[in-house]
């Protein structure tokens, strides 16, 4: 076979030196870039890293202040309970006072929830009867039914007036004072209650048993629901002796 012939023009283009390869020069100038772009010491890329895995100080959580806002929540629970149980034991011993009515809440139309009774009357003692009155005329009605579903054991609103209400208090019943004794059992173990549900809370905030303060969070709800038990003992000595 014959040799393949070039022609001049082609043998020419042949001879012409392929241009410097652009990639080259790119890959440099990618580099020049990148250095100057190169972060500071103190925000290295791999440091950053290193700090993103770590908790933040925001994340973090306060020992001190999950203790403190537990044991504010026992404490709150308690002081409530004591109250209720002194009133009892006041009620059982046939004595008259205000406080009685401490717990009854109110519904009122345009208003949400529930309104404490000592933000819509007064409540005074009179010759062992305790008098009502109501400052919104248009409410006494509301108060009146707020009462009679607080179901006080011996205690019975009668309508005076427009916006009064007289509550007669008598030393209660045998049946009574039972009844009395009950709703204080009931007060103690809702109140034991709370303080469950602040140690759940507590061991929330720390991530659970076994973390740590998850202890001091149980010693706190084992001291409070002692002291509970112990308040109701000395509140069924104090009522007997009534």
């Amino acid at each position: 076979t014959l040799p393949l012939a070039i022609p001049p023009l082609a043998r020419h283009a042949l001879a012409v030196p392929r241009p410097p390869c652009t990639f080259s020069h790119g890959f440099a100038s990618s580099s020049l870039l990148l250095k100057k772009a190169k972060p500071s010491p103190s925000s290295k890329p791999a440091k950053g890293k290193a700090r993103a895995a770590e908790p933040s100080d925001e994340s973090t959580v306060d020992l001190a202040d999950v203790l403190e806002k537990t044991k504010g929540k026992m404490v709150k629970a308690v002081e409530w309970a004591k109250g209720v149980l002194y009133d009892g034991v006041e009620r059982g011993r046939g004595r008259v006072s205000p406080a009685l009515l401490d717990g009854v809440k109110v519904t009122l139309p345009d208003t949400p929830g529930l309104t404490p009774l000592n933000a819509v009357a007064s409540v005074t003692v009179k010759s062992n009867s305790l008098f009502i009155e109501v400052w919104d005329t248009d409410a006494t009605k509301h108060v009146e039914s707020a009462l009679h579903q607080a179901n006080l054991p011996g205690l019975s609103p009668q309508r005076i007036d427009g916006n009064t209400l007289k509550i007669p208090v008598s030393r209660p019943t045998v049946e009574q004072r039972s009844e009395i004794l009950k709703n204080l059992h009931t007060t103690v173990e809702a109140a034991k209650q709370q303080v469950r549900t602040a140690r759940s809370e507590g061991m929330k905030h720390l991530g659970g048993r076994g973390e740590e303060g998850s202890d001091e969070v149980q010693k706190l709800a084992d001291e409070y629901g002692g002291e509970l038990d112990g308040v109701m003992t000395k509140a069924k000595k104090e009522f007997e002796k009534a």
